[in-house]
């Protein structure tokens, strides 16, 4: 009863103050709380699933759980089928297996150096019937082009392919032929 005393002789002023430095400290309290009832049920999850690449290279898997069933790693596949220069362009076909949301290519200088020379808004061509995949690298128009296309240069290409559940496999192949310059 003295702490409601002592609040109803408060100023208008300092009881919205309290009012507020109680809602702050509620807030707090529940965030630390959260963060320590988090961090306690990640640390026994640890080691429970494996890293990406341990059974399977070029799988992501989705995240760490600690049903054995759910580690079972799906009947997916990515493969990149051919990766070609075609005058002007550079042309990727491949092939998938499993259930798929979406594939991405990239061109890259090299294994690792990524190049600006493409056109990011031609996407691949998926063929949902036949399980297969195209992605045409042309040249980006209407701005500058800070990493043109070396003519000597060696290419591949890394397609990544989203499927259900949260997995991802990535494919690499170096682009056969000669680039345009």
């Amino acid at each position: 009863m003295r702490w409601v005393d002592w609040y109803l002789g408060l100023s208008l002023r300092k009881k919205v103050a309290v009012g507020l430095a109680a809602a702050i400290g509620l807030f707090l309290a529940s965030f630390f709380g959260t963060l320590a009832v988090l961090s306690l049920s990640r640390s026994g999850d640890e080691g429970s699933a494996p890293e990406a690449g341990v059974t399977a290279p070029g799988i992501t898997y989705p995240g760490n759980s600690s049903s054995a069933s759910s580690l079972a790693e799906p009947e997916i596949n990515l493969k990149i089928t051919s990766a070609r220069w075609e005058s002007e362009k550079a042309v990727v076909e491949g092939t998938w297996k499993g259930e798929i949301s979406s594939v991405h290519c990239d061109l890259m200088e090299g294994e690792q150096r990524t190049t600006d020379w493409w056109d990011r808004r031609v996407s691949a061509n998926m063929s949902w019937q036949k399980r297969t995949f195209t992605q045409d690298f042309v040249e980006a128009r209407g701005r500058k082009i800070e990493d043109p296309i070396d003519a000597a240069g060696r290419y591949t290409v890394t397609c990544a392919g989203q499927f259900s559940k949260g997995w991802q496999m990535n494919g690499t192949s170096p682009v056969e032929g000669t680039p345009p310059g």
